[in-house]
């Protein structure tokens, strides 16, 4: 019979596949963001961007960021895909190293809605 400390511990591990797939959608979602910043940046571009080459570089450095951002997100999934069903890890301390608490709770599992959370489409000023 295992003992009660080993029956907590085992609470704690989590699948590897699971946690780069969670991993991978964080990225996606990022790069989904990066993407609708897009007009906002082609908007302020305008003239600038025809005559200085450094703004024109910072802007194809911003659409390579989104890029960089999808090809992590697949390559994580693609190795979470492959991983054996047996592997497990404790999250617990490199989540403590996550300081956006919502970001967090996603990477934990946790899939409860918060009380105070904006609405989609919403944002909050802070």
């Amino acid at each position: 019979m295992p003992s009660r400390a080993s029956a907590l511990c085992h609470e704690m591990l989590m699948p590897v596949s699971e946690l780069l797939g969670r991993v991978s959608t964080e990225l996606s979602d990022i790069a989904a963001q990066v993407e609708r910043l897009h007009p906002l940046v082609a908007a302020q571009s305008g003239q600038l961007a025809a005559t200085d080459p450094h703004y024109a570089q910072a802007l194809q450095s911003f659409d390579h960021i989104e890029q960089k951002l999808r090809c992590l997100a697949g390559y994580l999934d693609e190795i979470g895909t492959g991983t054996s069903p047996v592997w497990q890890l404790d999250p617990q301390a490199a989540l403590a190293a996550i300081t956006l608490s919502d970001l967090a709770a996603r990477l934990a599992g946790q899939t409860s809605e918060q009380p105070n959370a904006a609405p989609s489409g919403d944002f909050e000023l802070f």
